[in-house]
């Protein structure tokens, strides 16, 4: 029974059908056709094939497939990331030469005051007096939690006690803990000795002292300068934060700075100085690293 309905379906999709057209007038045949259902059904099932097939191939071999969502390629996403990332560098950049640029115009109209001269008389360049009003750097809410807890942590440091320091004897504390790449070398004009840290690793003073500058350079970052006993002074160069301010009372062994990863491949590392009336000392013979 149930075969005897099937057959029966396939035999009406089967039966032809003629779609004829004729001249009104002269009742003349102009077009005749004989068709069936399932003739519909295969040439719409054709049609969708060649549609879809067609689709694909314009998708595939042609720039259409750029504009579907889902089939972007990995090269146009990498570049369309690469450009973001460009953008936000360029953008970033911009508005640390506008905020430089009206200072130096503030300076210059008399709006922001500022000493042109140092305690010796000699003329200040104008562009150290705009990097000593410029904000290079918001400190955010993450780095200001960080900058609490770290110094919560070092206040029961033994080494930041307030300990009176015998006059003949001076004891220098390490300023980071690292490996050491460049070694003292005034003939080749290496003043200092450059050493490797770890990301985020904080900077120590390596005496007691005031802190003499304190600010970013284009070319060592972030520089603090230290005056310390026995007109020694120190300076550490390409820190990526300073915790100290110009005016500071440090103790040894206290975080001033903290260093960390630079731009671009260049590991994370610290340039340190130590000078004693205007003469260029050998740290490794003060300090043990």
């Amino acid at each position: 029974m149930k075969y005897a309905k099937i057959r029966d379906f396939y035999d009406k999709l089967k039966k032809k059908f003629q779609l004829s057209i004729f001249n009104e007038s002269t009742l003349e045949s102009l077009f005749s056709l004989r068709v069936s259902r399932l003739d519909g059904i295969f040439l719409l099932a054709s049609v969708f094939i060649l549609f879809f097939f067609v689709s694909v191939l314009l998708i595939r071999y042609t720039p259409l497939g750029a504009f579907m969502p889902r089939y972007m390629e990995p090269d146009v996403k990498n570049k369309l990331v690469m450009d973001a990332t460009r953008v936000d560098s360029l953008t970033e950049v911009i508005a640390k030469q506008t905020k430089y640029i009206n200072v130096i115009k503030g300076i210059i109209a008399g709006e922001i005051p500022a000493d042109s001269t140092d305690a010796q008389g000699r003329q200040i360049p104008i562009d150290t007096l705009a990097n000593h009003h410029l904000e290079l750097m918001k400190t955010t809410q993450t780095e200001k939690a960080f900058r609490d807890n770290y110094e919560e942590q070092e206040r029961y440091n033994l080494s930041t006690l307030n300990v009176q320091e015998k006059k003949s004897v001076l004891l220098f504390y390490p300023p980071v803990k690292g490996q050491v790449r460049t070694a003292f070398n005034p003939s080749s004009k290496k003043y200092g000795m450059d050493i490797q840290v770890t990301d985020r690793q904080a900077v120590l003073s390596t005496l007691s002292g005031t802190v003499l500058y304190a600010g970013y350079d284009p070319t060592f970052k972030y520089v603090i300068v230290v005056q310390h006993a026995d007109d020694y002074v120190s300076i550490y160069r390409y820190n990526t934060q300073l915790l100290k301010g110009q005016g500071d009372v440090v103790k040894a062994g206290e975080a001033i700075a903290i260093a960390g990863r630079a731009e671009g491949n260049q590991k994370p590392h610290v340039y340190f100085e130590l000078w004693q009336k205007g003469m260029p000392q050998n740290p490794q013979e003060s300090i043990i690293f």
